[in-house]
């Protein structure tokens, strides 16, 4: 389980305050009530963002965030102050951008392009100098497709794993683009391209019969 990253986890269990989902090493999260899907039962696989609320605690988040940890997009400053900005990502909790990040000023409703990564707190954050940051486990801009590809791909292994026991009856090819947004919350192009490296990589087989994992 890793801050930034979405990850395919198991709902463990569900009580007043929402749900704790564990992954394959039972490492535990809380996913606050109004972000459980309508339906969900525990034993079920959900895609979530893991993140750190404003305490510092992990926690989690059906929402899909605008990029993620080592990708990089164009965000809307939200606030500024002493200390930095702070950009809108599309969740509850805004994305800081430290000064020291900043190749100019930002104000205000100004649209600026940053990458995510994270601080030596594990505190997730944006730079602006975008060709000059390491990112996580020392992934440098120029492998941040590459890095986007293998995040993909591993979600993809999971939800056919635990949603679809090994077995998608669809292949890349055929499959509708509606079914694969409904079922891994992505597009045709960047399932296919999951598919391909998971192929590349020898986890999987295509058949006439569909997708199987090895």
């Amino acid at each position: 389980m890793k801050i930034g990253n979405i990850e395919n986890l198991k709902i463990k269990s569900i009580g007043d305050i929402g749900a704790y989902l564990v992954d394959d090493n039972n490492n535990k999260v809380l996913l606050p009530k109004k972000q459980i899907p309508k339906g969900a039962n525990v034993d079920d696989y959900i895609n979530v963002f893991i993140y750190k609320d404003s305490k510092g605690r992990l926690i989690s988040t059906t929402k899909k965030p605008f990029l993620t940890l080592g990708s990089i997009a164009k965000l809307t400053v939200k606030d500024v102050n002493d200390v930095g900005a702070f950009l809108n990502i599309g969740l509850e909790r805004d994305l800081f951008l430290p000064f020291s990040e900043q190749t100019k000023k930002v104000n205000i409703g100004q649209k600026v392009e940053v990458l995510m990564y994270l601080d030596k707190s594990d505190r997730l954050c944006a730079t602006m100098y975008i060709n000059n940051k390491d990112v996580n486990s020392r992934v440098k801009n120029k492998d941040i497709r590459t890095f986007e590809y293998e995040q993909n791909a591993d979600i993809v292994y999971k939800i056919i794993k635990n949603n679809f026991k090994g077995h998608l009856v669809y292949t890349d090819k055929n499959a509708d683009a509606s079914r694969i947004k409904f079922d891994f919350n992505m597009s045709k192009s960047t399932f296919k391209k999951a598919i391909g490296k998971l192929l590349k990589d020898k986890k999987l087989k295509i058949t006439e019969k569909g997708i199987f994992l090895f």
